[in-house]
């Protein structure tokens, strides 16, 4: 397997994209809202505006310790809740860090990336016969807690090609997540690009993609709305991350997770700050980052010891 590290690294500099395959798009125009992750939605036109039962589900991802020096983190932070990436391309049957979190009682939040951009961007792949394959293997073997397809489709360092190349993907994939009864996500829109749509700005190519994005996922049978964004200075507005969340689900109809958030200022004030923004937002899942890396993203750990932002996840989480 070519090396899978790296590409969490660029993920988090960059908070951008991931890829899948075409075929026949899933059009269908219903939400996917769940019983369980919702409390109530509102009548206007079908739209959620829900609040999470038993509130937002905190997770982490942990770059930088290997092994079973990932579980301690993870057990430290009081999360039982994990992202976890695994290339389609280079699958062989198992994948151990799965079977390893899967063993210690931990959910996964699994980003199906066709192929290692760890080298270069790649294409999102066309061949629908193959790519159905691939990502079936993998889900024949593991069940996560919902499907990431890809990650990150808008950034350019990760994907290239047309983001309908994505789309019709992205479609393929929901189908295929839906007859194993698996819950399904996209890559990732960000946050900076949600925030000019709202604000009418002229959008440049990456939010033009956005906007692509948000129109097909009304569509789509998607069980959520996945969102990126990073924190810097010593807080984040807190009503960005709830209005992000309100316009998506009346947009879209679908509820909204985080499966990457990252600290760039090492302020624990931060890390409260954008923990009651997923909370205040009703997003069902948010999943930080920690990092120590080229991306600047701040480990929540040195070792298998918390940092000061570690501590503060920890205790704004409870």
């Amino acid at each position: 397997m070519k090396k899978l590290a790296s590409v969490f690294l660029i993920i988090i500099c960059l908070n951008t994209t991931i890829n899948c395959k075409k075929e026949a798009v899933n059009s269908s125009p219903k939400s996917s809202i769940k019983n369980e992750d919702v409390v109530s939605a509102a009548s206007n036109g079908g739209i959620a505006t829900q609040a999470v039962a038993g509130g937002t589900r905190f997770g982490i991802s942990v770059s930088n310790v290997v092994g079973m020096d990932k579980i301690t983190v993870a057990n430290k932070l009081g999360v039982k809740y994990v992202r976890l990436g695994i290339p389609l391309v280079d699958f062989t049957g198992k994948y151990q860090s799965a079977d390893m979190y899967l063993n210690n009682g931990f959910k996964i939040l699994l980003n199906l990336i066709y192929n290692d951009p760890s080298e270069g961007p790649v294409p999102f792949p066309t061949d629908m016969v193959k790519y159905r394959r691939l990502l079936s293997k993998v889900l024949d073997k593991y069940k996560p807690e919902i499907a990431i397809i890809e990650n990150e489709p808008t950034n350019k360092h990760f994907h290239s090609g047309p983001i309908e190349d994505y789309i019709k993907m992205l479609g393929v994939a929901i189908n295929i997540c839906k007859a194993r009864g698996i819950k399904v996500a996209d890559g990732c829109i960000h946050i900076k690009y949600v925030d000019q749509i709202m604000r009418g700005e002229k959008l440049d190519e990456f939010g033009q993609e956005v906007a692509k994005l948000i129109a097909a996922y009304k569509t789509l049978d998607l069980d959520y709305v996945n969102v990126h964004t990073k924190g810097e200075g010593d807080s984040y507005t807190v009503g960005l991350i709830k209005s992000v969340a309100d316009y998506l689900r009346k947009k879209t109809g679908k509820p909204v997770i985080s499966n990457e958030f990252s600290i760039h200022t090492d302020s624990p004030d931060l890390v409260r700050s954008m923990v009651q923004g997923w909370k205040d937002g009703g997003y069902v899942y948010a999943i930080a980052y920690s990092g120590n890396d080229s991306s600047r993203a701040l480990p929540f750990n040195d070792g298998t010891v918390l940092t000061n932002i570690g501590k503060a996840y920890r205790d704004a989480i409870k």
